[in-house]
């Protein structure tokens, strides 16, 4: 089963955030976030990124579901930024890969998780914050 481990890039990072824009160009994947107070955070996966996926958090129900289920409720609903390990979509990336990446490259899976969005980003490096 998955395990969710909440992340934290820097302290004075508001738990809840709200994405604003996802932008995948030559300068990196950039996620755009803001706060209620309308502070924006950007995050950059400069590194390797080897897929990514955005999706409506309204169609994740049953993913969701046994999220809520197996931890606390503040534990997912109170927090934005996630790492998860034994990672579906990461057993899903070495399967179409034929498990050529997973060889050579540490990947990890990043979850940021949103009362709209679930972006979720199979990457080499963390993303840096500008």
């Amino acid at each position: 089963m998955e395990k969710w481990e909440r992340w934290t890039v820097n302290p004075e990072l508001p738990a809840k955030l709200e994405l604003q824009a996802l932008i995948d160009d030559q300068d990196g994947l950039r996620l755009v976030f803001t706060s209620v107070h309308d502070d924006t955070y950007t995050f950059l996966f400069d590194g390797l990124v080897f897929s990514y996926r955005n999706t409506d958090e309204g169609t994740l129900l049953k993913s969701l579901n046994r999220l809520f289920n197996h931890y606390e409720a503040d534990f997912i609903g109170e927090w934005t930024l996630f790492q998860v390990t034994d990672s579906s979509y990461l057993e899903w990336l070495a399967e179409e890969s034929d498990t050529s990446y997973e060889t050579v490259y540490t990947i990890q899976h990043y979850v940021f998780l949103t009362s709209n969005d679930v972006v979720e980003v199979l990457s080499t490096e963390p993303p840096i914050l500008i």
